[in-house]
């Protein structure tokens, strides 16, 4: 019998650098610190020198570690996920990300940040262009450009791999209740090779979002007796908790 939790983080930011507003105050969006690049200075390091092209716009740009700001916070810096707008269609821009972990071989063996904007291209797409991995006194620096489309007033999006929002997640939890309706009506009598699912929340998020569980087996060994209640969650006393098990536990 398989039990799921779903979380969310959030980690919401709003600036505005070199005329460009950049924001992740968005679900699953991850944006710590950005500053801009003066492309006029001819004493740039010469260490961050990774032959892309000369770009329209340059920033540096850190994401938050996960849980920042709590007593949960770690060392990890791989997601980032963040928005800018105001650019000009077909423009170039170059984002230096300046603090992630360690992942020379990922981006050497061809992974690349994906990209949207939305309106214009709301699908995710693979940068194309060559992305620049490097060391720079021992802290990973990965640099990308990106062409902005023919689209004015729009938003482009940037983010280490494919989201997964929260909003999604409810949604496909939606279909699968829908798509399962008929399990609230399983009984010892039911087909024991039938699917069994039940979806309940077990707590809120300090957002006040749904930590939903969800109970999927088949409905050998269901007995008429339920799971009992735990203190402190499970408090929403309408909706029933899933069936028992004989032989099965959680």
């Amino acid at each position: 019998m398989s039990n799921w939790l779903l979380f969310i983080h959030h980690r919401n930011m709003n600036v505005y650098c070199g005329g460009l507003f950049f924001t992740s105050n968005f679900d699953s969006g991850n944006l710590g610190r950005v500053q801009q690049v003066d492309l006029s200075d001819e004493t740039k390091d010469s260490k961050q020198n990774d032959d892309l092209p000369s770009p329209d716009y340059e920033f540096n740009v850190w994401t938050k570690p996960d849980c920042a700001n709590t007593e949960f916070e770690n060392g990890n810096r791989s997601w980032f996920y963040f928005g800018i707008k105001g650019w000009s269609p077909g423009k170039l821009i170059k984002i230096n990300m300046m603090n992630l972990n360690k992942q020379n071989k990922l981006y050497n063996q061809g992974m690349t940040p994906l990209a949207r904007t939305v309106p214009g291209k709301p699908r995710w797409e693979r940068i194309r262009n060559k992305v620049s991995p490097q060391l720079v006194e021992g802290n990973f620096l990965l640099s990308f450009t990106y062409q902005f489309p023919d689209v004015k007033n729009a938003m482009t999006y940037f983010v280490f791999c494919y989201p997964f929002s929260y909003e999604e997640c409810q949604r496909m939890l939606t279909e699968f209740d829908k798509r399962f309706l008929y399990c609230r009506k399983s009984s010892p009598s039911s087909d024991p090779k039938t699917i069994y699912y039940h979806r309940e929340v077990m707590t809120h998020s300090l957002d006040g979002l749904n930590i939903d569980l969800l109970t999927i087996t088949s409905c050998r060994g269901i007995m008429e007796e339920r799971e009992p209640r735990l203190k402190g969650l499970f408090q929403n006393n309408s909706h029933p908790r899933p069936h028992l098990f004989i032989g099965k536990r959680v």
